[in-house]
């Protein structure tokens, strides 16, 4: 039984010895500056990544030397979302840290004073994108001039089926730090001093809610079912 448990717990190994390529799905974010690009679960692996600015180079978490272990990265999740997706993104190279530089994501490109910044799980990351690996279910957020913004807005409700007339309550808190956000928009109403809002919905079917506030990084979306 301790045998079977070791080897379910090791990175798995092919009859030649060779590491398995390590798949994981995560949910992956991606706000720009005018609207979110993309929001949605990717499946992602360790790859070789090609842009036009940087050329192309491996991307698997022994970056830099920052791990022997090789997986998924921040970058490959970024990459392979592009490639089955309708956007486009490219990024420098810099050989000293052995990484790229994210420097356009659709038409949000840096600026003197506007970067793209990195979150897992709504912490920001401190290694470059091809050396920080990803894990299952992890949510992954690449935001567009973060260091110029208050919150990162998070949505929640304990529902997400609601009979059509009947009124759901929903909470918008600064992601990082769980402070309760008072005044950000969620459809066509504001939240309060608590952060809470209610909605009561008169159509029937999927409806799409994400909180937004001048100052801030839009929120997740949130997906309520209204049935009869």
């Amino acid at each position: 039984m301790q045998l079977i448990f070791f080897i379910l717990t090791l990175i798995i190994v092919n009859i030649n010895g060779e590491k398995e390529e390590e798949v994981v799905v995560v949910n992956l974010r991606i706000e720009g500056n005018e609207k979110t690009i993309f929001e949605g679960s990717i499946t992602t692996k360790e790859h070789r990544v090609t842009t036009l600015s940087g050329g192309t180079n491996k991307c698997d978490g022994t970056n830099n030397n920052i791990s022997q272990i090789s997986g998924p990265t921040l970058i490959s999740t970024l990459n392979l979302a592009a490639m089955t997706n309708d956007f486009t993104w490219d990024g420098t190279y810099d050989k000293l840290y052995d990484d790229y530089f994210v420097t356009r994501i659709e038409n949000n490109s840096i600026t003197d004073s506007k970067y793209w910044s990195t979150l897992i799980d709504y912490k920001m990351t401190e290694i470059g994108g091809c050396q920080q690996k990803v894990k299952q279910g992890q949510n992954i957020l690449f935001a567009y001039d973060a260091f110029n913004k208050k919150h990162f807005l998070k949505l929640e409700t304990l529902k997400k089926t609601i009979q059509i007339g009947s009124p759901i309550t929903i909470k918008v808190t600064d992601g990082q730090t769980g402070q309760p956000i008072h005044g950000a928009i969620v459809g066509d109403k504001q939240t309060n001093i608590q952060g809470y809002i209610t909605i009561i919905f008169y159509k029937l079917g999927i409806q799409t809610l994400k909180a937004h506030r001048l100052d801030s990084i839009r929120s997740n979306q949130v997906i309520i079912n209204v049935t009869q």
